[in-house]
């Protein structure tokens, strides 16, 4: 395993970001949303590398890797965490309270997905449970500062047309 390249996702890019937060004199009306959309890709990518490190000791030896259980899992599990980097990022600068919920709401899915996933893989005896129990309470932190972050959503007056976020 290449130490290097264990973490693909971007580091926070506070120049671009922060532009995308500012709006003309309400800087400081975002500050406490933009802090902590901040703080929570940072977490993201430190649990990013855990589970990425956890995923590729999933893998076997097998020729016919691609039949594997070991394959499966580390796949589902790349399914699952790659697009949440990409989903903080992709809601800093954006008002709606429905979006921002959306957003919330399919990276809370995923986080639970991935760790069923882990549970499964330890169950099965392809991982050890000490592995497990590391990634939850990483992931506690993560569901902390994203309970901070949902915390700065402000309810707009767009109408959800599916009635989800109302």
């Amino acid at each position: 395993m290449d130490l290097e390249k264990l973490n693909i996702l971007p580091e926070w890019n506070e120049e671009k970001m922060s532009s995308l937060n500012a709006k003309e004199g309400d800087e400081w009306k975002h500050r406490n949303y933009y802090e902590a959309i901040k703080a929570l890709y940072i977490n993201w990518r430190e649990f990013f590398e855990m589970v990425h490190a956890f995923a590729d000791n999933l893998t076997d030896d097998e020729e016919d890797q691609e039949d594997s259980y070991e394959y499966s899992n580390k796949s589902l599990l790349y399914q699952n965490i790659m697009p949440i980097g990409a989903k903080i990022i992709s809601i800093v600068g954006i008002d709606s309270y429905t979006i921002q919920m959306e957003v919330a709401a399919y990276v809370r899915y995923n986080c639970i997905e991935m760790m069923e996933q882990v549970a499964t893989a330890v169950m099965l005896g392809y991982a050890d449970a000490k592995h497990e129990v590391v990634l939850q309470e990483s992931l506690e932190k993560f569901q902390q500062l994203f309970k901070e972050w949902v915390a700065t959503f402000e309810k707009d007056d767009y109408e959800d047309e599916w009635g989800l976020f109302i």
